[in-house]
C-alpha cells in the first residue's frame, strides 16, 4: 500500500529494481509541454473575454470549447474566433459588421451627395 507520493512515483521490477516514472529529462520535458499548454490556454481565454466583437453568449461558448479541447480550442480561437468570421456565421457576434453594407456615394449609386440632385454635371 501507497503510505506517501514519493512512493507513487517508483515502481518495483521483479528484479527488484526501481523505475522512477518520468524522471530526469522525460519529466523535464513533459513539464515544459504542460505549462506551455496551460500558458496557450490561459492567454486564449483572456483573448476571448476581452473580444469586444463576440457577444457574452459567444464568450462562453468558446471558453467552453478552450477547456473542453484545450489545444484545438486555443488554435481554432486565434485563427477563427478572432477574426469574427465564424462569429458571425453562428450569429453571437455583436453585431458590429453583421448585414451592413456600407453606403457608397459616387458615380453608380443610388445615394445622393447633398449638395447635387439628379444627374448634374454628368
Amino acid at each position: 500500500m501507497f503510505t506517501n507520493l514519493s512512493e507513487l512515483s517508483r515502481l518495483a521490477e521483479p528484479g527488484g529494481r526501481e523505475i522512477t516514472w518520468l524522471g530526469g529529462i522525460a519529466g523535464v520535458l513533459v513539464l515544459i509541454v504542460f505549462l506551455a499548454l496551460l500558458v496557450l490556454v490561459i492567454a486564449t481565454i483572456v483573448s476571448t473575454l476581452m473580444d469586444a466583437d463576440t457577444s457574452g453568449g459567444g464568450k462562453l461558448l468558446w471558453v467552453v470549447l478552450i477547456l473542453w479541447f484545450p489545444l484545438f480550442g486555443a488554435i481554432a480561437w486565434f485563427v477563427v474566433g478572432k477574426k469574427g468570421h465564424l462569429n458571425r456565421l453562428l450569429g453571437i457576434d455583436k453585431g458590429k459588421a453583421r448585414h451592413t453594407i456600407p453606403t457608397s456615394v459616387g458615380q453608380h449609386s443610388n445615394v445622393a451627395p447633398p449638395d447635387q440632385t439628379g444627374l448634374g454635371n454628368a
